[in-house]
């Protein structure tokens, strides 16, 4: 996927964005041990595993930053949706200014 964060064609962009969001929410319920579907059926609360949220900061995070600058206004508005929604508790953009949709 860190590919296509700068393929030419902006469709590719915003979906690399939206898959990004479905990633970031799937790496913040693995749990260090076991499956996601374990851990939801578990009575007692499973941590999650840090290598999710390394992951996260490491790769993601900086691949949604770049399409949130994007030049197109979809990869840039999917781009915010993914970085600041709940999985990430709004905090990649948080406090910034407000984008810039050309209209």
């Amino acid at each position: 996927m860190d590919r296509l964060v700068s393929d030419p064609i902006p469709n590719i962009r915003f979906n690399v964005a939206k898959s990004y969001a479905v990633i970031i929410d799937t790496l913040k319920k693995l749990p260090e041990k076991g499956t996601i579907a374990e851990s939801e059926s578990s009575i007692t609360k499973v941590s999650p595993s840090p290598k999710g949220q390394q992951l996260i900061d490491s790769s993601i995070i900086p691949n949604l930053e770049k399409l949130q600058q994007d030049s197109d206004v979809d990869v840039r508005f999917f781009a915010t949706i993914a970085g600041g929604g709940p999985a990430l508790g709004g905090r990649l953009f948080q406090g910034g200014d407000k984008m810039d949709t050309g209209s």
